[in-house]
């Protein structure tokens, strides 16, 4: 699945949402499941980063305006790498396929594309991993007891998000 995730197809949160599932179901094989997400993550990233590195700006337009393509590219011209690094490991809708397929198409060093995915990727769902090892059913308890609550912190936290990066948007140009 996080293969199919991060190459073509968006499953959007469904491999951190299995991967908690199955190590609550069988918490003994939490390392396993977490490095087999964080492997197909990776595999599936590199493909999406060779098909865009040869399709090129292309790949780019179908999927964003001339002015977020351009924003990216600045940043990647800036940061390079370390661009990806927010989108793939935090789990809210960040435009993690965007990032990867400019990371290709403005030829992002290819080991420090996958050391930056790698790294966050391994944060991501070995800290997911960890989350459900220690609270498990505890945590799917405390969300069906508190949804409401759940889903106005996580408006909030995308409303914020949503701002600042308007905010910061504005600033640049």
């Amino acid at each position: 699945m996080a293969l199919a995730d991060s190459g073509l197809i968006p499953i959007a949160e469904g491999v951190d949402v299995l991967l908690f599932a199955q190590v609550v179901r069988q918490p003994g094989r939490a390392l396993l499941y977490a490095a087999l997400a964080t492997a197909g993550s990776l595999l599936g990233c590199i493909f999406l980063y060779y098909i865009s590195r040869l399709a090129g700006e292309v790949a780019l337009a179908r999927r964003a305006s001339p002015q977020r393509i351009e924003r990216v590219r600045r940043q990647i011209e800036k940061y390079e790498a370390l661009t990806l690094v927010l989108p793939a490991m935090v789990p809210l809708p960040l435009p993690m396929k965007l990032f990867v397929i400019a990371s290709g198409v403005f030829r992002v060093h290819f080991a420090r594309f996958v050391i930056a995915i790698a790294f966050a990727r391994v944060v991501r769902y070995f800290g997911i991993a960890l989350l459900a090892y220690h609270f498990g059913n505890q945590t799917w308890i405390f969300i069906r007891q508190h949804a409401a609550i759940a889903i106005a912190v996580t408006v909030c936290i995308l409303g914020l998000f949503y701002w600042f990066s308007e905010h910061l948007a504005r600033k640049e140009l």
